[in-house]
């Protein structure tokens, strides 16, 4: 088990709705336009209740490989990714791993969940997938101390860009992180932390590029 804590906690509230954290989408419908600004796309569907799913969609320079790394390297996210406080590798086998995390939410109650992921690549396609889905029942149990999220579930899939040039990178997800916060507080949020946590992958792909 491998225990890691972050130093780092960014002022905006309901980071869990955005943490890479359902192996089938749980959205139904067209996808919504929300917004497109520099050069990210944002979209959403209805899904659960009064909730939305919501889709990012950025194109950029960077391999599709570069950018799967960095997000599964999973161990490094709590260097730069906002609000996670603590990340426990349970168990990892082949393409498929299961962690538990704790976020620290400014304003509200943290929280906690299990997720279990799993990756599907295909590097001479330059097609790269990672699905999530909670799951707390192999995890550890309740704490008082946190809200337990019930529901996350997504994915990552990033592909070779137009004509085979850099990568286009779509991240989905839809959660419902529990507690008493009204829905259209988690709606209104939920799109600004996508927009930020597909930009601190890209931003942490670059730097590492340059390093190298």
């Amino acid at each position: 088990m491998s225990l890691v804590r972050s130093p780092f906690g960014a002022p905006w509230l309901m980071a869990l709705l955005v943490m890479v954290a359902g192996s089938a989408s749980a959205g139904s419908g067209d996808w919504q336009f929300v917004s497109h600004k520099d050069g990210l796309l944002l979209e959403r569907r209805p899904a659960e209740g009064s909730l939305y799913e919501i889709r990012a969609t950025a194109e950029s320079s960077l391999s599709p490989a570069a950018i799967f790394e960095t997000i599964w390297r999973q161990r490094e996210h709590i260097q730069f990714v906002p609000n996670l406080k603590r990340l426990d590798l349970l168990s990892e086998a082949g393409d498929e791993r299961v962690t538990y995390e704790q976020l620290a939410i400014p304003l509200a109650r943290d929280r906690d969940y299990t997720v279990r992921l799993q990756k599907h690549v295909d590097a001479d396609a330059q097609r790269y997938e990672i699905t999530f889905a909670t799951a707390n029942d192999v995890g550890p149990p309740p704490d008082k101390n946190y809200i337990r999220v019930q529901a996350i579930r997504g994915r990552w899939l990033i592909e070779a860009g137009p004509d085979g040039k850099g990568s286009t990178l779509r991240y989905e997800i839809f959660s419902d992180p529990g507690g008493a916060v009204p829905s259209w507080l988690l709606n209104r949020v939920q799109g600004e932390g996508v927009t930020k946590l597909v930009r601190a992958m890209l931003q942490r792909t670059r730097e590492q590029a340059s390093r190298k």
